[in-house]
């Protein structure tokens, strides 16, 4: 049955609550058969037809049969009685029967034209003429196609969502490499006995602005909290304490003291 096209946005996908069969059908239209897109374009009057019902369409034709036969009748009566000097009723009348005779009669040309169609397609569609309201039969179509193009800007939005979510994993990875490799390059210089300061710097300072650096990246990238907040103190632990080289100089100190006391 036709109304079937009203439930397709009803059934609902079992792995993504926001995914229906109406999604999946815009989405393979899209990848595979892309003339089928526009459905709106190829039935531009489908909206205007959903607004038209037939059996008040044909109770409005009858109301113009009766209306015209009643001036007709009117008309006749007016020609036995005695003519006014100056009354032009008659004559205007009779003006107005002849063109709206044939107005009426192009409209009722076209009244049964239409139920013709509208027969036609009813048929074509495996619905019954005498029963299906013309006005329910083409909103379907129109409820179809408004939901058929939510379902595709639905689908846009998902993939945009799905590229943005994607791009700020990839800025996040990268600022993890980031922060990686400079904890190595710290690391390599301290083991090395050489820190790197800068000439304007004091000493320490430079020291001070890695580890901030350290500790900025540690909160973007989750660092700092959960497990890695051990190997974070451990990382800042090693920063601050002396380098190798400092330590066996002061320790050969303290041995010449001893001696010379001795």
């Amino acid at each position: 049955k036709l109304n079937s096209l009203t439930r397709i946005a009803d059934t609902k996908s079992s792995c993504n609550k926001n995914m229906t069969l109406l999604h999946f059908m815009a989405d393979t239209c899209e990848n595979k058969f892309r003339e089928c897109l526009f459905l709106e374009a190829d039935l531009p009057h489908v909206k205007d037809a959903a607004k038209v019902n037939m059996k008040e369409l044909e109770k409005d034709m009858t109301q113009l049969r009766s209306g015209m036969k009643e001036c007709g009748r009117e008309v006749e009566f007016y020609r036995s009685q005695p003519v006014t000097n100056g009354d032009r009723y008659l004559p205007v009348m009779k003006e107005f029967m002849t063109m709206a005779s044939v107005r009426l009669a192009e409209l009722e040309d076209l009244f049964v034209d239409m139920k013709a169609r509208f027969d036609r397609v009813c048929r074509l569609f495996c619905e019954d003429p005498t029963t299906t309201a013309s006005d329910e039969f083409f909103g379907i179509f129109d409820h179809f196609i408004t939901t058929f193009g939510d379902a595709r800007a639905d689908n846009e939005n998902a993939k945009k969502k799905i590229e943005e979510e994607e791009k700020i994993a990839k800025q996040h990875q990268e600022m993890r490499m980031r922060t990686l490799e400079r904890k190595k390059s710290n690391a390599g210089r301290l083991t090395n006995g050489h820190p790197v300061q800068n000439g304007n710097q004091q000493p320490g300072q430079g020291q001070d602005q890695t580890e901030f650096d350290d500790l900025i990246s540690a909160l973007r990238t989750g660092d700092v909290f959960g497990e890695n907040i051990d190997k974070f103190k451990r990382n800042r632990k090693s920063r601050t304490s002396p380098p190798r080289v400092e330590r066996m100089e002061s320790l050969l100190r303290e041995r010449s003291k001893e001696r010379i006391l001795n």
